[in-house]
């Protein structure tokens, strides 16, 4: 990579002035980002893959039965045990490293990453071999704990471990990572689907994910501590090593670098014999005003990130795709395939765009994008609920149409159209296309046995007495505005992927002190699986109790009200408001000069006047006569007192 000039700015807390030049980067350096981000891959993969098989999960008779409440626990239980995972991984990579954490084994650690992908591997041939729904829970919950430690684990060490002037490219690349993760999902799935998919296909979805976790799990061997991490553990030499590496051997560069390490790592120390008596590194953050600030930022930025529904439309594109009128599951993935191209095309964006317009730009222009997609979302199920064939209410006593009357049959009809009627778990619609085009039907109940489930209970529609032309709709309605959301839904993912889904990562990665970084990255992150864990558990729920667009049911009527996508799309306005104002531009400071972001000018103040203070008596320290320190010892430790208490 060609060097660059960037502008000359002070350094951060060290005062060295920052080189004027970007330095040539190495190869090692992307790749050790690329090994790094395969997490990034898992964690994408799952997420599709889960999409494509729920497709086929419900009708494989070992699961039996499993309605909507239990296909919501098996999609969240990943997200919510993530969550746990998520916090477990702080502490840990704080106690060993950012890369290894564990048990000793002849000076063989094992890693958190390695560890991730090892039970990833574990819960994806669980998930394959599960003989029923319980243990696919099982296996979602191994899937989930291993996907928890590497979405916090990965952005921080390639943060640690990456160039100013191109870390914002490299941990967007994390997401692209996710974002093929996608892609690559929905093509397996796709290929698999025609592999006996009720009671194989599905199967080899779910096993084919330990594919990358031991590609992951052969190249994290190679790779080194982050040097941050490395130097505050008093390895100096093989930090220095590292950052040589990382900056392919430019002096300039590893030299204003380990001195922006040495001035983290000392304000560290320094903090912690100031601190010593003060609790455990969560009380420290909550107390350290800047530091809090930082985090709080960080949370909301993940927590509004899920607020905006994106895994919802991830985990459910199979729900959302066939709810537009799509019928055969191979169209359904071939199609999940295209949209998920396209959020991976379109993370390329921010790749090439965020250390050119920063991060602030791209942020804000993708969540106006993603609010206006939200609304038009909600507007094309409106459009499609009002052009929806009507329920013909009228006509259910007619014994003409052969529908026995029953409590379930009075549920289903007291729906007014076809779109009311496929958005309730227990009705489907049968439609009859009249001579002049016009479309009417009958909402009905779904049939009770297994044989009789994907037909009506009763009439036209049934099993029993199937007449050929009404047409049996149990998941969507057939109008002119049926393909909007599949539409829509590729522009959100387009706008989404621009900034709304690499910058929280980013971010995080970036925002806080070393001594408080993988804690509060842990809590950010799971912030995040927190949230996605809301909003997955609730889709299904939501769209049967306020509709795609916005309706309750009230006695007999539906009104409309704000519905799910115009709920995602409040979200995310107060989402932009918050990010105009309290995010702020990182965009070529390195990781110690972001800290200073967060705190008032008087604290930026005092603490660069106490580091040049403490610099000049390290330097008196140094050059002192040492026959005086030695023929006056009682001096020598009134002066080392004297520093350690106020430096």
């Amino acid at each position: 990579m060609a060097g660059g000039a960037v502008p000359a700015v002070p350094g951060g807390g060290s005062g060295i002035p920052r080189p004027v030049n970007n330095p040539i980067v190495s190869w090692f350096t992307y790749m050790l980002a690329f090994s790094a981000v395969i997490g990034g891959f898992l964690f994408g993969y799952d997420t599709g893959i889960v999409s494509s098989a729920m497709l086929y999960v419900p009708e494989n008779g070992g699961m039996a039965p499993m309605d909507s409440l239990w296909q919501e626990l098996i999609v969240s239980v990943t997200p919510g045990v993530a969550a746990i995972g998520a916090l477990l991984s702080g502490p840990g990579s704080d106690w060993i490293g950012r890369k290894k954490v564990g048990i000793y084994a002849r000076d063989v650690q094992l890693w958190i990453i390695v560890s991730a992908c090892v039970i990833f591997a574990i819960g994806a041939g669980i998930c394959a071999g599960a003989p029923e729904k319980i243990t696919l829970l099982v296996g979602r919950v191994f899937l989930g704990l291993a996907i928890g430690f590497a979405s916090m684990i990965v952005p921080v060490y390639v943060s640690e471990a990456s160039p100013s002037h191109i870390r914002g490219r490299l941990l967007t690349g994390f997401q692209l990572m996710i974002t093929f993760g996608l892609m690559a999902a929905n093509i397996i799935a796709g290929g698999f689907s025609y592999i006996d998919p009720v009671n194989i296909g599905w199967r080899l979805m779910f096993g084919f994910a330990a594919v990358p976790a031991l590609i992951q799990l052969f190249s994290f061997c190679f790779l080194p501590e982050s040097p941050r991490w490395l130097y505050e553990h008093d390895r100096e030499d093989e930090a220095r090593m590292v950052v040589s590496r990382i900056y392919n051997g430019n002096e300039e560069w590893v030299d204003y670098e380990m001195a922006e390490i040495k001035f983290a790592c000392e304000e560290e120390r320094a903090a912690k014999a100031k601190h010593a008596g003060d609790g455990p590194v969560y009380w420290r953050i909550l107390t350290t005003a800047h530091v809090r600030k930082a985090l709080i930022v960080g949370c909301l930025l993940q927590a509004f990130q899920q607020l905006s529904g994106i895994n919802t439309i991830m985990y459910y594109t199979g729900t959302i795709i066939r709810s537009a009128g799509v019928k055969d599951n191979h169209t359904t993935i071939w199609i999940s395939v295209g949209t998920s191209a396209v959020n991976f095309v379109c993370t390329f964006i921010p790749m090439a765009f965020i250390e050119k317009v920063g991060r602030r730009v791209l942020l804000i222009l993708s969540v106006i994008g993603v609010i206006l997609s939200l609304c038009a979302m909600g507007v094309a199920f409106l459009l499609i609920n009002n052009a929806s064939a009507l329920n013909e209410q009228d006509l259910y006593n007619d014994k003409y149409y052969n529908i026995t009357a029953g409590d379930d049959t009075s549920y289903c009809e007291n729906f007014s159209n076809c779109d009311f009627c496929v958005t309730d778990d227990n009705c489907g619609f049968c439609e009859y296309i009249m001579d002049d085009g016009t479309r009417t039907g009958f909402c009905l109940p779904f049939g009770a046995s297994n044989d009789t489930a994907d037909y009506a209970g009763t009439g036209p529609c049934s099993f029993v007495s199937p007449n050929p032309d009404y047409e049996w709709q149990d998941t969507y309605c057939v109008t002119q505005y049926t393909i909007l959301p599949i539409i829509i839904m590729v522009i959100y993912l387009s706008c989404f992927s621009i900034g709304y889904a690499p910058l929280p990562w980013v971010f995080n990665g970036e925002f806080y002190p070393l001594w408080a970084r993988s804690t509060c990255a842990s809590i950010a992150t799971a912030a995040n699986w927190i949230f996605n864990l809301i909003i997955s558990l609730t889709f299904l729920s939501l769209s049967q109790a306020a509709t795609k667009y916005g309706s309750v049911l009230v006695g007999n009527r539906r009104p409309h009200t704000t519905g799910t996508f115009f709920i995602y799309a409040g979200c995310t306005v107060v989402a932009l408001v918050f990010f105009f104002f309290f995010v702020p531009e990182t965009k070529g400071l390195n990781i110690e000069e972001i800290e200073f972001l967060f705190m008032s000018e008087a604290e930026r103040k005092k603490r660069q006047i106490l580091h040049h203070v403490a610099e000049t008596f390290d330097e008196i320290k140094e050059h002192a006569d040492e026959v005086v320190y030695a023929s006056s010892p009682h001096t020598k430790i009134v002066y080392e007192d004297f520093t350690d208490e106020h430096f």
